[in-house]
């Protein structure tokens, strides 16, 4: 059965100096601060899988604000920031798909700020791979997760989240994969599952929530507790059962969250916001 999700929420993003990439997000690509989570002290990171947690992070909006999908731009103190992005063919989140209004003057000026552009993709100033678009924007239109399976995949994600696509085959300068790209119902943005054969798929080992680079998707929950029992017997693993958040000063202080893995390793999270 699948999770009673009505909309998905963000997409975080791992930092190493919050205050660069905010420059980057927000001056180069035009995404505006919306909210700042910073807890004032680590608390217990059960729904993280670690020990203690504490960050510093502000949620950016795009051209639509709420209405679309915000990105989660985080710098870790407890633990530090560690590890590196995914590269292209790695197993899990791979890269994030933005739209710009206008795609030639944003990457002439991510050339000239010194940013590595290699046809449409960039990579943030951690390394963090965009596919940039033109369209409405700036708007989070798609986020990439390779696979080892895909009709796997495909069916793990219509079985859990509710999620369809259609299966193609591209192939274009010596790269070649199948993809399935899973459209959200109610929201302009989409998951795209990719099998790679060339160049070869790369498996990883699975990632901590500190590491740097695409972590989690998070997804509004309207009952958590309930979505927690439905993945159970569907036989997913959580990291823990739903737990109450310190999100910060100003912040409510009884966000319900509750974290588990695709089956490439990927992060999702469960949100269930305060009532009203």
């Amino acid at each position: 059965m699948a999770l009673s999700l009505p909309r998905p929420y963000h997409v975080n993003v791992n930092c190493s100096d919050l205050d660069r990439s905010l420059a980057f997000y927000e001056g180069i690509l035009g995404f505006t601060r919306l909210a700042r989570t910073t807890p004032s002290e680590p608390q217990p990171g059960a729904a993280f899988g670690l020990e203690q947690v504490q960050w510093d992070a502000w949620i950016l909006a795009g051209a639509s604000g709420m209405a679309g999908l915000v990105l989660d731009l985080l710098e870790w103190k407890v633990p530090t920031p560690a590890g590196r992005p995914a590269t292209l063919t790695e197993q899990g989140f791979a890269a994030l798909g933005i739209a710009v209004p206008d795609l030639a003057a944003t990457l002439a000026a991510l050339e000239t700020a010194g940013h590595r552009v290699s046809g449409a993709t960039v990579t943030d100033p951690d390394g963090t791979l965009l596919e940039l678009v033109e369209g409405d924007g700036p708007a989070i239109v798609h986020l990439v997760v390779n696979v080892a399976d895909l009709a796997a995949a495909r069916a793990w994600y219509e079985r859990v989240l509710g999620l369809t696509g259609a299966v193609e085959e591209r192939t274009d300068a010596g790269t070649a994969v199948a993809a399935c790209t899973l459209a959200v119902p109610g929201a302009p943005f989409s998951i795209e599952l990719r099998q790679w054969s060339s160049p070869a798929p790369v498996a990883r080992t699975p990632r901590r929530a500190n590491e740097l680079g695409i972590f989690r998707h998070a997804l509004f929950s309207l009952d958590i507790h309930a979505d927690h029992d439905r993945l159970t017997e569907s036989g997913v693993a959580c990291y823990s059962p739903p737990v109450a958040l310190d999100m910060g000063p100003g912040m409510p202080s009884d966000l319900l969250a509750l974290f588990f893995d695709d089956p490439s390793g990927a992060c999702l999270e469960l949100i269930q916001p305060p009532a009203g």
